[in-house]
This record gives structure tokens, sequence and C-alpha cells, in this order.
């Protein structure tokens, strides 16, 4: 069994023609949604930051930071647009991560270095989104309950992969990129709710295509680097319980079909989505009754609690990682939207009220096809009078693989997010561009900004 050298194959080996035409549709939704909340994300404290690396960076290089004008290195432009991307945790969630914040800025700030397509770029994509799922398959216990973030571990691997696709590196190179990029990989749940979340994706996008750039430099790497005994997957491993050898089935069974990508309704945590989807069931029922809630039950899966250790919030970062807090919301407000997280949304009074009124039960049952998450999440609400108002039980968020938002939802979250930095002609040109044919070029258009670009 050579695990790294059968990825490092079917990565070099992969083109459009192999590729189902369903797999096209989910990547293009998962790189315009990307986009776009990058938009939302670059007003962010966090962006800041990121664009403050910058600094000493030459901006005349080849690659877009998509929400200003500078125009960068490409593993500087992957690494800034991926910390905007999830800025606001908007971005799309699969493979027990978020695939597209990491992998479309690698693809696409590729692509406008070398003059590719939106074909190519998708290709590339796939490319490390099967990577990605073929590593994190091999292991038979979560990453997250053991404190790595798998986005930032398993998605720096696939950046290298995605970013040696779409410069075309020889199966060798390539491993070696793999290998380079096993010793980059890091990130933790522990930095869930803080800006180090964003950074972490950030450097994940950046570091697999500085593992790529050094392999096709000549840099070598252990040829087993992924699947040695001392090698990435057993050393990340929670329990040990991890296969190291055995039949690579990457290509063989699309997991991006499979799994696909969960587009997130709401700008919170992906573990949140099931409870918000339930409170709202309920915010109708308890139109102009909430002062008189006494008590409101949140049911949920041990994993996702444990993302969930914000409470009670202070600011928009830590509401994004509070159930109680986002489960109000839906209540009260019934909806979850950018807004509900600015700080005086989050510190309102009367949502403040309900907090304390909340309590989580942790439901030890796992989904057999996603393993994070409980079989089904519910909210139920006893009120003074001890009557109870309960909601269905939700399998599945809106905006799942399975229940995936209608194109005019996605460009209708586009828009908004993008409205934040954009004029509206500006908001439309971009989401134009994001929905250009396959065999377009990747170009982006001028940006009209609706306040002074300085920062950007």
């Amino acid at each position: 069994m050579a695990l790294t050298r059968d990825i490092a194959r079917f990565v070099c080996e992969l083109d459009a023609a192999r590729i189902p035409e369903a797999a096209f549709a989910t990547v293009r939704r998962g790189m315009a949604d990307c986009v776009g909340v990058a938009f939302a994300g670059s007003v962010e404290p966090v962006s800041a930051h990121a664009l403050a690396l910058l600094d000493d960076a030459p901006r005349q290089g080849t690659s877009r930071i998509w929400a200003g004008d500078a125009c960068v290195g490409a593993a500087d432009a992957a690494r800034t647009n991926a910390v905007m991307a999830h800025a606001l945790d908007f971005d799309d969630t699969g493979l027990e991560g978020h695939p597209s914040v990491v992998l479309a800025p690698v693809v696409l700030a590729e692509a406008e270095r070398l003059g590719s397509s939106w074909r190519d770029a998708v290709v590339a994509y796939v490319a490390g989104y099967e990577t990605w799922a073929e590593l994190l398959g091999r292991d038979q216990d979560r990453h997250h309950a053991k404190g790595w973030h798998p986005t930032a571990v398993f998605g720096t691997v696939a950046a290298a992969a995605a970013s040696s696709r779409m410069r075309g590196l020889p199966q060798a190179a390539t491993r070696n990129a793999l290998g380079i990029a096993a010793s980059m990989a890091g990130g933790l749940v522990a930095n869930f709710g803080s800006m180090t979340k964003a950074l972490q994706v950030g450097l994940a996008a950046s570091n697999g295509m500085l593992a790529a750039t050094l392999a096709e430099r000549g840099l070598s790497a252990a040829a087993d680097a992924l699947e040695s005994p001392t090698g990435l997957l057993h050393a990340i491993s929670p329990a040990g319980r991890v296969r190291l050898d055995g039949d690579c089935r990457i290509g063989q069974d699309w997991q991006i079909l499979r799994q696909g990508l969960n587009v997130k309704r709401y700008p919170a945590c992906y573990a949140t989505h099931r409870v918000i989807d339930a409170a709202l069931q309920l915010h109708a029922p308890l139109a102009g009754r909430i002062a008189d809630i006494d008590e409101i039950v949140i049911e949920l899966g041990e994993v996702q609690a444990a993302m969930l250790r914000r409470e009670p919030p202070d600011n928009g970062l830590d509401a994004r990682f509070s159930a109680p807090y986002v489960v109000a919301c839906a209540l009260l407000r019934g909806d979850v939207r950018l807004q509900d997280f600015r700080e005086q949304a989050v510190l309102a009074a009367q949502l403040r009220q309900l907090l304390p009124r909340s309590r989580v039960v942790l439901l030890s049952q796992r989904d057999a096809l996603e393993p994070l998450f409980s079989p089904a999440d519910r909210v139920r609400v006893r009120m003074r009078d001890g009557s109870t108002v309960e909601s269905a039980a939700v399998q599945r968020a809106r905006g799942h693989a399975s229940r995936p938002l209608e194109h005019a939802e996605l460009a209708a979250k586009f828009l908004d997010c993008a409205g934040i930095v954009l004029d509206e002609a500006g908001a439309r040109a971009w989401w134009a561009h994001v929905c250009a044919p396959d065999d377009a070029p990747v170009r982006w258009p001028a940006r009209t900004r609706r306040a002074s670009a300085a920062t950007l």
C-alpha cells in the first residue's frame, strides 16, 4: 500500500472528462458562495489582521484580493481570501470541515496566475476534495473530539493537491507536495470562536500552495508521509484506529457527489443550524408569548455541543458558537441573519433575558451518515402555564447537500453578503462573474465600493 503515491497519481491523472456533470454544479455553487461570504467577512476585525500580513508583499502580483483592489502573490491572495471567507463562519461545510473556504481561494488564485478557466479550477477543486475525503474516511474516530480542526489539518493537504493539479506537476513532485503539506497541517478546536479559527483556515490554503511551490522547485518529502506509522494519519488519529494500509479508493466512488457541500443558510457554526431550523418552526406559535417562556430545551449531539463553547456570548464571535443565543434569536426574531451578530443585537435586553432559560440536552447517538451530528435535533419550549410547544425533529438543515438552496436563494445570499462592501451594480457584476461558463477564464470585474477602499 502506498497511499501518498496513489493520491498523487489520482491528482495528476484527473481530467474534466472523468468528473460527473453534477459534481461541476456542486463545486461551482461552493466557489460562488465562498466568494460572496468573503465580501461580508472583509469588514471583520480578523480581516484587517490578514491584510496587515500583506504590508511587505508586492502589490503587483497576479491574484486578486476579492474584496479589494490589490493583486498580490497567489499564496498571499489565497490566505487573505480564505481568512475573509471564514471570518463570519458563513462558508459551506462538508467532510467534517469547510472545503470551499480552503479550496476555492487556492484554485481561483492559481487560475488567475496561470490564465486558467473555471473548468480547470473545478478539476483542481475536485482533486483536493477527493484527497481530503480519502484521508478523513480512513479514521474511525472524529478528529474534532480530539481537538483537531479538520479544515486546517486535511485542508492543508487538500490545498497542496489542488495547487499541484492547477500547476500540472508530475506525479513525483505532487507526491512531494502532499508530504510537505503533511508537515504543515494543524489547527485546533480550542480556537473556535476566536479570530484564530479563520487564520488557521487561511494558513491551510497558503501552506498547501507553499508545499506545491517547494515541490515544484525540487524539495523532497517522505514517500509515505501520509500513511507511515509515524506519518500524518497516525499522528493525528484520536484513538489510533486509523487505516494505514488497504486499497485507496480515491476517484472510484465520487465523494463530491456522496457527501457534497452544505451551503449555510445562517451565519453561525454549522453545528447550530439544525436547532435554528427547529426553533424557526416555533417562531409563529410563540408570537406575542416570548415573555411567558419558562424554559427552552435544546437537544443536539455531544460532538456538536463540544464545538459550541462560548456561554454566555459577549460579542458576535461568541454568539456564532452559542446554541442558546441562535435559538433565542430564531424564536424572538424569526430568522438568524448577519445583523444578529452585531454587538447591539447580541446584547439586546429582550434576547439576553432568554439565555438563562435555555438548557442544552446532549444526545449520545450518532448519525450513521454524518457522525459529527446526532440523528436529529429539536427544540422544546415550556411556558409558565405548564404548556409546551415542540418542534419536529430536524435531520438535515436547510442548505444541506440533500436540501440544497435554490439558485435564487444562493444569489440572494451572495448579493446580501457582497452588498456590505459593494453597491448593487458591483454586487451583481461579481455574481455574473462567479456564474461564468466553465470554459471562461477566471477574471474579476472592477469593484464599486460603498465606502473608501483605503484598507483593501
